[in-house]
């Protein structure tokens, strides 16, 4: 599965980092950010999230998708 996230900043954004369950799942430090999800091996629902940081750390989480 590819995981996409869109994020500005009026500095600019460091990274995103995409989780699963509250885990972190990757890190991507370019735009457009995205990863990739190997679902094999899981199973029933699970809680995805992107968390955008600026460069002084400060940091906003997406909504959430189950």
């Amino acid at each position: 599965m590819t995981l996409a996230a869109s994020a500005s900043d009026n500095i600019g954004v460091a990274r995103v980092h995409f989780l699963l369950d509250g885990a972190l799942l990757a890190s991507d430090t370019t735009s457009p950010y995205g990863a990739a999800w190997s679902t094999l091996g899981f199973s029933g629902s699970h809680v995805l999230t992107a968390q955008a940081y600026d460069a002084a750390g400060n940091s906003t989480p997406s909504t959430a998708v189950t």
